[in-house]
């Protein structure tokens, strides 16, 4: 079932990308929401602002999709320094998360995984400077896509960022290695009863 409570409202400004996630961040908005920062970061954004001020708590998959995306944008701005060429907008690369309550900072560091991001606690600071967070009213609501996504579709992305987790922090392993057996274990069941029913 569905929670109807948790949502990602998403837009861009002044080549920022920002993301407000009201209710939990969970692996029902986690697709959604990898899908949507490959689309901005293919279309060359480079710096994500995601506003969780009304995010009472998030469960590994949604961090592990932050986490993949961090990645993403330091590959992006290793290639970009080597190949001698300036992303759009600020040139910055990063994820700025902020607005965090006490609960969700203690997982990003329980996981390891605070270093990727700028962690603006109390007011948003780009490039040195204090900036506003954009209205609700002025974000469009992400789709959810839960009813057309595949269930194999959603252990892929559960899987990646479990690994990106993994990959990022050592000590993780232990922590999510049998969820990445399971869903690796899961997956193949998936695309092998797929392959018989068609």
């Amino acid at each position: 079932m569905e929670d109807t409570q948790n949502n990602v409202s998403v837009g861009v400004s002044n080549n920022l990308v920002f993301i407000k996630v009201a209710g939990k961040g969970t692996f029902q908005i986690s697709q959604p929401l990898r899908q949507f920062s490959l689309e901005m970061i293919g279309r060359g954004y480079r710096e994500f602002v995601v506003d969780l001020a009304d995010c009472p708590s998030m469960d590994s998959t949604f961090l592990g999709v932050l986490a993949g995306m961090c990645l993403r944008l330091q590959n992006l701005t290793v290639t970009d320094s080597k190949a001698g060429s300036a992303s759009p907008g600020t040139g910055a690369s990063k994820i700025h998360l902020a607005n965090l309550n006490a609960r969700c900072m203690e997982v990003l560091r329980a996981l390891g995984i605070d270093r990727l991001f700028c962690l603006d606690v109390c007011e948003l600071r780009i490039g040195g400077q204090t900036a506003a967070l954009p209205s609700q009213a002025s974000l469009q609501p992400l789709q959810k896509q839960a009813a057309t996504a595949s269930k194999e579709r959603h252990a892929e992305v559960m899987l990646e960022a479990h690994r990106t987790l993994m990959d990022i922090e050592p000590q993780n392993i232990p922590k999510f290695k049998d969820v990445v057996r399971f869903l690796s274990e899961d997956i193949e069941k998936l695309r092998a009863s797929g392959e018989s029913g068609s």
